[in-house]
């Protein structure tokens, strides 16, 4: 059997988890690739060496296909979840992974689901079930135990701010942040505003 004769053999079996993550994957690829008006349910499954009876048995168009590739990436997989040791690097992490996850490809993508979707608040289509900020809660629980944030900081606005920030700047300018931008964002606006005097 050739090589690509295995290859096809191989992703034939895959099925659940594996496959959507391999579908997912291939959806993240296309948008970089092709942007969000040129993507197809056919390039997909090419792209995944699945058909498109197998997408549409688990999404029913493309909008929500690409909804399930963003949102795939929030929160973050737990294992990614910085912890440093200390809060600066642990904030600067989740927003570095933030700006890795939302290329401006990514970004074009939501663009182009509220086109098609119409006048549907962002948050719902990022947050369907609602904001769970499990990232932060990690972080910021982790730092009050280490004794660098008081238990009472920890409220649903610090929670999120750091990504919204992030977001806005994402969404703006439509390009990744700088490493310089992320600091900022850190060390001008969150640091003093959640760390114990």
């Amino acid at each position: 059997m050739s090589t690509s004769g295995q290859q096809d053999k191989l992703k034939s079996r895959r099925r659940g988890k594996e496959l959507e993550t391999a579908i997912l994957q291939a959806v993240r690829e296309e948008l970089q690739e092709q942007g969000y008006a040129n993507l197809t349910m056919d390039g997909v499954a090419e792209r995944s060496g699945t058909s498109k009876a197998v997408l549409y048995r688990r999404w029913a168009n493309r909008a929500e296909l690409v909804l399930a590739a963003l949102r795939e990436r929030v929160p973050l997989p737990l294992e990614e979840v910085p912890d440093t040791g200390n809060l600066r690097d642990d904030v600067i992490g989740v927003l570095r992974a933030m700006n890795h996850n939302n290329t401006q490809a990514m970004m074009k993508a939501l663009y182009g689901l509220v086109t098609e979707l119409g006048a549907v608040p962002l948050a719902s289509l990022i947050f369907p079930d609602g904001r769970q900020n499990r990232t932060m809660t990690i972080v910021l629980q982790r730092a009050a135990d280490r004794g660098e944030v008081a238990p009472e900081a920890i409220t649903p606005r610090m929670l999120t701010l750091p990504s919204d920030l992030a977001r806005h700047e994402l969404m703006l300018y439509n390009t990744p942040m700088t490493e310089e931008m992320i600091a900022s964002i850190v060390d001008e606006v969150y640091l003093p505003l959640v760390l114990k005097r």
